[in-house]
């Protein structure tokens, strides 16, 4: 999957700060359901730190018929993304101060955050925003791996949705997670220390590509850097009935094609797409196997 794409890389601290000042937010969970049980290592949400939230907004309502629940008010507003009617992410501004950036931020779930950080701490990695605690969503830090990605950690306070098959996940709603990692061995280590994760390689695969998985569930994979020069970073998958389609309604929505469905790669089934501001990431159509 070695494809030479250019990519921006975003700066997201102030976007983080932002969602911080708004404390007095009760924040919707990420579980419809209280369930009570942490996957630990599962991606349970996601957030768009944008320099432009309101051309986002329309992008995605237009490409996949998101809606958006605002919460907040001014420069701290916070968008609940939702699809059907259920919330699965969230959009909010970066501080004009580092100008025309944008990137999705993956929440991966932990029992402990403290304990997540101490100990990406020791890996080599940075904590970028300390622990805090959001009314109705639960503790959250983000840091950047050893390998240089951003991820938020995040221990739920109503618990984390049941892990659901891909041919179960609604669709336009978020599929996959995927690491493209400029050190594959350094990244499985440090994921699989930091999870308890079990890590398998796929032997169909044309490069090393491996699974991440807890307690018999598939949660994200990785893979060696496709983007040649870039920083190592967490790829979100969306769901579509028709990547080909998707694509054609993306281009017209303002979206930069990055890579264009080809059969050599998982027979057509994805493309890789950045948003009209910046923010990149994946759809795949699912075949039923």
């Amino acid at each position: 999957m070695k494809q030479k794409i250019k990519v921006i890389s975003a700066i997201i601290v102030s976007a983080i700060v932002l969602m911080a000042c708004n404390s007095v937010i009760t924040f919707p969970p990420v579980s419809q359901t209280p369930t009570n049980n942490h996957n630990q290592g599962q991606f349970v949400w996601h957030d768009l730190a944008t320099y432009d939230p309101l051309s986002a907004k329309d992008f995605y309502a237009d490409v996949f018929g998101w809606e958006f629940e605002s919460l907040g008010a001014g420069e701290n507003m916070y968008y609940v993304i939702k699809n059907d009617g259920v919330a699965i992410g969230g959009l909010f501004k970066l501080a004009d101060e580092y100008g025309k950036a944008a990137e999705w931020i993956g929440s991966m779930s932990v029992p402990d955050v403290d304990a997540a950080l101490q100990y990406n701490q020791a890996a080599g990695g940075k904590t970028i925003f300390k622990k805090a605690a959001f009314k109705g969503r639960g503790e959250t830090a983000l840091v950047q791996d050893p390998q240089g990605a951003f991820i938020a950690f995040l221990n739920s306070e109503s618990g984390d949705p049941n892990p659901r098959r891909a041919g179960n996940i609604s669709m336009n709603s978020w599929l996959w997670n995927e690491l493209w990692t400029n050190d594959l061995e350094g990244s499985i280590e440090f994921y699989k220390g930091l999870t308890g994760a079990e890590s398998q390689e796929v032997e169909a695969a044309k490069v090393p590509y491996y699974l991440f998985s807890n307690d018999g569930n598939t949660f994200s994979g990785a893979i060696g850097n496709p983007v040649e020069g870039a920083r190592s970073a967490w790829m979100p998958y969306i769901k579509v009935k028709d990547v080909n389609a998707t694509v054609e309604k993306a281009k017209a929505a303002g979206a930069h094609v990055m890579m264009e469905p080809t059969s050599s790669i998982r027979k057509g089934t994805v493309a890789v797409l950045m948003d009209p501001t910046g923010a990149q990431f994946t759809i795949q159509q699912w075949i039923l196997r």
